[in-house]
């Protein structure tokens, strides 16, 4: 699973995962990378379970820090 901040651009985020879920197991280039995550494909992201993270991280003004 890939992390961003939320005020990442949403077409930037969506052209990124169409270059993941377009990786083929079959071509060797992507075969690398797909074993180096142990992956066979990308799968959609579960986002369930993350809202005490994510109210932790505003309590600590996580996303109000400077890059």
């Amino acid at each position: 699973m890939f992390t961003a901040r939320p005020d990442l651009d949403s077409s930037l985020e969506q052209r990124f995962a169409q270059a993941l879920y377009g990786m083929s197991y079959d071509n060797p280039t992507h075969r690398s990378v797909l074993d180096a995550e142990g992956l066979r494909r990308w799968e959609p992201q579960h986002l369930e379970g993350y809202d005490p993270l994510r109210q932790a991280a505003a309590q600590q003004g996580f996303f109000n820090h400077p890059m």
